[in-house]
């Protein structure tokens, strides 16, 4: 049995390093679809995430991401073009993907006394109590359970308790 190595370093979001036995390549792209330039050329993949199910194409005319400079019969170099699939690639990625801050919320407690929860669910640990009138910034709501930080108090609350919010 043979030892294998690999390593992925993040550079940025979206943009990964590949070391490996083989070689070094370079992974643009979210999970789901992925451009990887590599020695053995340029591959893009797509598939979905979780499931095992995906599908990969090679860019490159060739197997040698050194060939694949070489000009072209009609005049243009592979490289440039290879080069234009990946930025238009990465900008379509960044159109598309969901906002990195999600919208918040302010809200006042509208119940004599709100127990805060450690998890959305009643069963779960109570943490911590808001008064009526305690100002909290709704994070996050999952169905009728609202996340909320306000007063040091971080935790889920019964978002019926909660007054319309003001953003």
């Amino acid at each position: 049995m043979g030892f294998k190595f690999r390593k992925r370093i993040k550079i940025a979001p979206g943009l990964h390093v590949n070391l490996s036995k083989s070689g070094v390549s370079t992974s643009i792209g979210k999970s789901g679809a992925t451009v990887n330039i590599g020695k053995k050329g340029v591959k893009a993949t797509v598939g979905i995430p979780g499931s095992g199910l995906s599908y990969s194409q090679n860019l490159s005319e060739s197997n040698s991401f050194n060939e694949s400079s070489s000009q072209t019969e009609n005049g243009g170099s592979l490289f440039g073009k290879v080069l234009a699939v990946i930025v238009t690639f990465f900008l379509a990625v960044n159109f598309f993907s969901s906002p990195s801050e999600p919208a918040v919320s302010v809200s006042t407690v509208e119940a004599k006394s709100l127990r805060v929860r450690a998890e959305a669910t009643l069963n779960s640990k109570v943490i911590n109590q808001l008064v009526a009138g305690d100002e909290v910034v709704v994070l996050k709501t999952n169905s009728s359970w609202a996340l909320v930080e306000g007063n040091g108090i971080k935790g889920w609350v019964a978002s019926e308790y909660l007054s319309s919010p003001k953003s």
